[in-house]
């Protein structure tokens, strides 16, 4: 649970931001499925539209008028990183993997950014309860003891009353101008005791809260430290992806190049590839296949090979599909 114990002393005002109107989190979870099925279909650049719909044009204020509001803002900052990662999957799909590395270091900023709106969030937060776990420790401290000397002393009095009315001692002027004295100050102790009674409560229960909240704090740090670590993880992979295939191509277009074979762009080895159908077929699922052939798309715009898979995994063939004959030919007219 997100929401801060109650707080027993007055709070720290906090500057409070516009909130957000989104809920991406919500907004993930009800569009996901249908994404899924448009790739599933083979309808990526359909999907992609959608996907690219859902992210806000900006990333919504962070909203920290209360600690309640700060944990909203959380599942909205989980929401955000959600599509970022989403639109990053379904770009690369359509074989756009340099701008799936874009969108993932924008995630990775966004995590940051969130970081920075979290600390900034709850650093008079920390600062309050640390200063009331001090104060009221404090308190506990010196008040409990103080407690027990005026329990004892009005004890003491109330007994001593107690016993004078049933003697029915008569006292002299100086016994009860004594008396008095010692009943004005039985008093003023019972005041203080009471004072003491009504003010314990709210600073054990400060004492007790303060580590709570400190947990809560630190949970929310390691929530956002999370989202950057996976926003990070996922570009480092993104870019490795995009590197061994540019590698990749580098290698055999050198080999091109010693066998003296022109080579033009990334034509070479998207036709090498092309020209063993296992390099697509082995990929499994047609969505798979669909990926695979975009991203040689993209390589090499408007390679006919990569095209017509592409059109007939789109017909619902196989990838390579042989051309149906024609009919036989007409025979031809005796003379």
């Amino acid at each position: 649970m997100r929401a801060l114990p109650f707080l027993l002393i007055p709070a720290v005002a906090l500057v409070a931001q516009a909130p957000a109107n989104l809920d991406l989190a919500q907004r993930f979870n009800s569009e996901l499925a249908g994404i899924n099925q448009l790739l599933k279909d083979l309808k990526t650049q359909e999907a992609l539209a959608k996907v690219q719909s859902l992210i806000p044009a900006e990333r919504p204020a962070f909203n920290a008028a209360t600690p309640q509001a700060i944990g909203q803002s959380l599942d909205n900052a989980q929401g955000l990183m959600s599509l970022y990662r989403l639109l990053a999957n379904v770009t690369a799909e359509s074989g756009q993997w340099e701008k799936a590395i874009e969108i993932q270091e924008k995630r990775a900023q966004a995590a940051r950014a969130v970081m920075a709106d979290l600390e900034k969030a709850q650093a008079p937060i920390a600062t309050q309860w640390k200063n009331a776990a001090k104060d009221s420790g404090d308190y506990v401290t010196k008040n409990e003891a103080r407690k027990k000397e005026l329990e004892t002393s009005v004890a003491a009095f109330k007994a001593e009353y107690d016993e004078i009315k049933a003697s029915k001692k008569k006292l002299s002027k100086k016994e009860v101008d004594d008396f008095n004295a010692r009943g004005t100050q039985a008093q003023q102790d019972q005041q203080e005791l009471d004072q003491i009674m009504a003010n314990l409560p709210t600073h054990k229960a400060n004492l007790a809260n303060a580590p709570k909240v400190t947990k809560v704090l630190n949970d929310n740090r390691k929530e956002v430290d999370g989202m950057i670590k996976a926003a990070d993880e996922a570009l480092v992979k993104a870019k490795k992806v995009v590197a061994d295939q540019n590698d990749e191509i580098t290698q055999f277009n050198t080999q091109q190049i010693i066998k003296k074979v022109k080579v033009v762009g990334k034509k070479n080895w998207v036709d090498a590839v092309l020209r063993a159908p296992e390099n697509v077929t082995k990929l499994g699922t047609p969505q798979n296949q669909v990926a695979f052939l975009n991203r040689l798309l993209v390589l090499d715009p408007g390679n006919a090979g990569a095209q017509k898979a592409l059109d007939n995994l789109l017909a619902g063939k196989e990838a390579f599909a042989k051309e149906a004959k024609s009919g036989k030919k007409a025979a031809s007219k005796k003379k």
